[in-house]
C-alpha cells in the first residue's frame, strides 16, 4: 500500500513570456491516454483489458508493453473507465472529453488484491505525494505537471529537484511527465515553471520531500494556468 507524506505547497508569478500550457491532441476530437501500473513497485502493466464507456458509445483497447494506453476520436463528454487486471477491476467516473484535448488517466492496481477500486476523476486533484518500491532499488523522483482548473496535462513545464548537494532540472514531456533517476536520499524541493500569456511565468513549489534509500516519490504538481 502507498504511503503518503505532506509538503509545503506555494504558489509564485513573476513576469515572462507566454505560450500555450497544455499538450494538445492531433485532432478535433478529444482523447483518454494513461499509464497502467502496479502500485508497489511502479512497473508498468501490459494487457490490462480497459474499456470507456460513454452516453453513446464504448471503446475497449489494452496496455502495451510500456504499460501505456490511449483511445482516441472521441466526441465531446462525460466518459468512464473501467479497467481490469488479474481479478482486480479499477472504475474511473466522471471523465470530462474536451475537443483537440487529450484527459491523462492513469491507472494503478494493488497486484495480488481483488477488491473494487473505484475514483471520480472529476473530484480528485491526486495532490498527495506517494511512494512505491522500484525494482532496482535506486532511488528516483518522478511526476505531473497539470493545471488545476482544467486537468490538462503541461508539457514544456521546466521541472527543478534541489537536493543534498545537487540541482537536477529537466522539462515535462507531452504527458505532462517528468523524472529523475537515480537521485540521491535525502531531502529536496520539487519545482515547475512555465509561462503563461498575460500573467508571466508561473510556478509551483513542494518543499520537504523525502526520499529514502529505496523509494520511489512521485510527485504531482498542479499550476493555476487559467486564472486573470
Amino acid at each position: 500500500m502507498n504511503r503518503l507524506i505532506p509538503a509545503a505547497l506555494v504558489v509564485l508569478a513573476v513576469a515572462c513570456g507566454a505560450s500555450s500550457p497544455h499538450a494538445r491532441h492531433k485532432t478535433l476530437d478529444g482523447a483518454v491516454a494513461g499509464l497502467v501500473r502496479d502500485s508497489a513497485s511502479g512497473e508498468p502493466i501490459a494487457t490490462a483489458e480497459l474499456q470507456l464507456v460513454g452516453s453513446a458509445n464504448t471503446f475497449t483497447t489494452q496496455s502495451g508493453p510500456s504499460g501505456l494506453y490511449e483511445i482516441d476520436h472521441l466526441k465531446p463528454g462525460r466518459y468512464t473507465l473501467h479497467a481490469t487486471y488479474a481479478g482486480q477491476p479499477v472504475t474511473v467516473s466522471n471523465i470530462d472529453i474536451v475537443a483537440g484535448e487529450a484527459m491523462y488517466v492513469d491507472v494503478m492496481f494493488t497486484l495480488g488484491a481483488v477488491e473494487p477500486i473505484t475514483l471520480d476523476y472529476a473530484a480528485s486533484r491526486d495532490a498527495e505525494i506517494t511512494r512505491y518500491h522500484p525494482r532496482t532499488g535506486a532511488p528516483l523522483l518522478e511526476g505531473t505537471v497539470s493545471d488545476t482548473t482544467t486537468r490538462m496535462r503541461i508539457a514544456g513545464a521546466v521541472v527543478t529537484a534541489v537536493g543534498p548537494g545537487d540541482t537536477l532540472q529537466t522539462v515535462s514531456d507531452d504527458q505532462g511527465r517528468f523524472k529523475f533517476a537515480p537521485v540521491a536520499p535525502g531531502t529536496y524541493v520539487v519545482s515547475a515553471y512555465y509561462s503563461v500569456g498575460g500573467r508571466g511565468q508561473i510556478e509551483i513549489r513542494r518543499s520537504d520531500i523525502q526520499v529514502g534509500a529505496t523509494d520511489a516519490v512521485v510527485v504531482p504538481l498542479w499550476i493555476e494556468t487559467t486564472k486573470q
